[in-house]
């Protein structure tokens, strides 16, 4: 068994006890993007995609690649505090599996069995378990720090969670990092970015 085939069943493994009722066989979704798209999907879940590096990638800056619990110019899921990140308990350097053997890099992903909205400043967690529907708004940010050239796609996402008790959260700011919805089609797997989802309706 080679490095690599070693490592992924290790990775497989860790990451197993993640996989949680989210993508039980009987869930369905209803997903409408911001674009007017309309999708019924079956098993979906919600996934985030992350970067494992090497010790010494990150003691030389690795050409670019990202330091444990960074994601690839992703963020971490909305599990820091605004923009602050926090290392992702799951996320481990290579080297203490294989020492100096270990590859520069390897990317996977895991469902996610929460998500985190702010209100205030204060986050809440909310098992995706327990979303019945997910609303996000958008509205521009004002004196925006990019270039006048994308300024005007600068947006900051607020959001209405529904809960499957009735509760309702409403969030003021929620930063899903690079999460998308995972799904079957009767044509396939279909991804959706976070970013592009106006309302999710989970049927359980």
């Amino acid at each position: 068994m080679n490095l690599k085939t070693t490592l992924s069943l290790l990775l497989a493994a860790t990451l197993a006890g993640s996989a949680g009722s989210a993508a039980a066989q009987d869930v369905t979704a209803t997903v409408r993007t911001w674009n007017g798209q309309s999708w019924q999907i079956a098993q979906p879940s919600l996934e985030v995609f992350y970067t494992i590096v090497s010790k010494s990638q990150e003691a030389t800056g690795g050409g670019g690649s990202a330091s444990v619990g960074q994601f690839s110019g992703m963020s971490n899921l909305g599990l820091g505090l605004l923009g602050r990140q926090t290392a992702d308990p799951s996320l481990i350097t290579l080297n203490r599996l294989f020492g100096s053997q270990a590859p520069d890099t390897i990317q996977g992903h895991r469902q996610a069995q929460e998500i985190t909205v702010y209100r205030g400043g204060v986050a809440t967690q909310i098992a995706v378990a327990g979303i019945a529907t997910l609303a996000f708004a958008r509205q521009p940010v004002q004196d925006s720090s990019l270039p006048p050239y994308i300024a005007n796609t600068h947006v900051r996402s607020s959001a209405t969670v529904l809960l499957t008790d009735g509760t309702r959260v409403e969030a003021d700011y929620v930063n899903l990092g690079g999460m998308l919805l995972r799904g079957t089609m009767p044509g396939g797997r279909i991804d959706i970015p976070w970013q592009d989802i106006q309302t999710v309706e989970f049927r359980r």
